[in-house]
């Protein structure tokens, strides 16, 4: 008899999504550069939301949750007490008052239900005994009887069930971010996990030569400076360190961070001689690449590409703490927030020009300012040339604060977006 057995069937591999180029960029002006606004658009493009999953809600504090969260009881469950007092039954006190108050005995041993012409004391949020439907504050206690001048109605002084939220009502909104309050109140409803995007993973690549003078290290301010930023718009950060001038040992550094991030930022302390960059020298090498000038000062060579098999983005800032950090505001900090599910805008704020000040005709324009608290909003002052690439300035500045292009002078009371440097 003829045995049969099964073909063996060879494991096929699925096949990995690539792109061979990128997406047209939009274009430049007549010297070749992009707006602030085209670039930071044409990037959000090519960045899709991380997927997201079920996380316990301390894991997603900060976290844009990704479905509308209903509320699977009534909240509270049960009828409370609003606060410290003592429980009683309302039709027990309608003599109060007409004309003599009304001494009510504290049962210290109450039982269930309670007795009328009884109180029993009761914390905040605690379930109403059976029998109780009201609360008095402590303040009514002498000694050792409450006493009520009047009558108490029926749920004075009680947070009944379902006064909250109703099962089924929605408790929060897609894209919402979930706070400590929302947490508490998530947790009073008693869900304790949420659908939300993770927090994306950001690797910052410093290049810094690591040389030292009399024994203090040259350390790489740039690649510092951003990760700094990084942390402080709550995201988490890992700085990367690696010798630019070795090209191999670059381009390896930088393809073992595309394992563990979401983005690569990839940053060069200053130019070296005949102006070489060592991250625009390797970028290409991990995938489709893109180069701009934008139409901003400070500012520098821009450059992006979708790297390996999993298209990890990388953007790579112009050298140089300053221009760095401009552009970091203005195209990073995007891309972090929609990686994360973000709104993408709300990162910037808006306040008014407490004096006249003068963009530059052509380029949008960056001035290290104060902000100052004044009725009707925040009012921001530049300090001294308001020059962003003096370090001295940015460490006394509150924030950052953004001129578009144009010939004529931006009036006192006019309004200005800006980025604090202090969250």
């Amino acid at each position: 008899m003829a045995l049969f057995r099964r073909k063996t069937v060879e494991p096929t591999e699925e096949p990995v999504e690539t792109v061979e180029a990128l997406p047209q960029p939009p274009a430049g002006d007549d010297q070749g550069r992009r707006s602030v606004q085209t670039y930071r658009d044409y990037l959000l493009s090519l960045v899709p939301p991380l997927e997201p999953f079920g996380m316990g809600i301390t894991d997603a504090l900060g976290l844009a949750v990704c479905e509308n969260v209903p509320s699977p009881i009534d909240v509270p469950r049960r009828t409370v007490a609003s606060f410290d007092g003592y429980a009683l039954t309302a039709s027990s006190t309608k003599s109060a008052g007409r004309p003599d108050k009304l001494r009510l005995q504290l049962d210290r041993r109450p039982p269930i239900p309670i007795i009328g012409g009884t109180v029993v004391s009761i914390q905040g949020g605690q379930e109403l005994p059976r029998g109780a439907d009201a609360v008095v504050s402590e303040n009514h206690m002498e000694n050792g009887e409450v006493v009520l001048s009047q009558p108490v109605r029926r749920w004075d002084g009680c947070t009944l069930a379902g006064s909250d939220y109703l099962s089924g009502e929605s408790l929060m909104e897609n894209g919402e971010i979930l706070h400590i309050g929302l947490a508490a109140l998530l947790s009073r409803a008693g869900i304790d996990r949420v659908l939300a995007r993770p927090r994306p993973r950001i690797v910052v690549i410093g290049t810094g030569n690591g040389h030292s003078h009399e024994a203090i290290p040259d350390l790489d301010v740039t690649a510092r400076t951003i990760t700094a930023a990084v942390h402080a718009r709550g995201f988490d950060a890992w700085r990367v360190e690696c010798l630019g001038d070795d090209r191999e040992r670059l381009t390896q550094t930088i393809s073992d961070q595309f394992i563990r991030a979401d983005l690569v930022i990839a940053t060069s302390d200053r130019m070296t001689a005949g102006g070489y960059d060592p991250i625009a020298a390797v970028l290409h090498t991990f995938g489709p690449t893109e180069f701009s000038q934008v139409a901003m000062a400070p500012s520098g060579m821009h450059g992006f590409a979708l790297a390996g098999a999993g298209m990890t983005p990388v953007l790579m800032l112009p050298p140089g703490p300053a221009p760095a950090l401009t552009s970091l505001l203005c195209f990073g900090l995007p891309l972090m927030r929609k990686l994360a599910g973000m709104d993408v805008n709300s990162d910037r704020l808006t306040g008014r020009w407490r004096h006249d000040v003068q963009p530059d005709p052509a380029l949008t324009t960056f001035r290290a300012v104060k902000c100052i608290d004044a009725e009707g909003g925040p009012q921001l002052t530049v300090l001294d040339t308001g020059d962003v690439a003096s370090l001295p300035l940015l460490a006394v500045a509150d924030a950052i604060a953004v001129l578009p292009p144009g010939e004529q002078a931006i009036a006192a009371g006019s309004a200005v977006s800006y980025w604090r440097l202090d969250a």
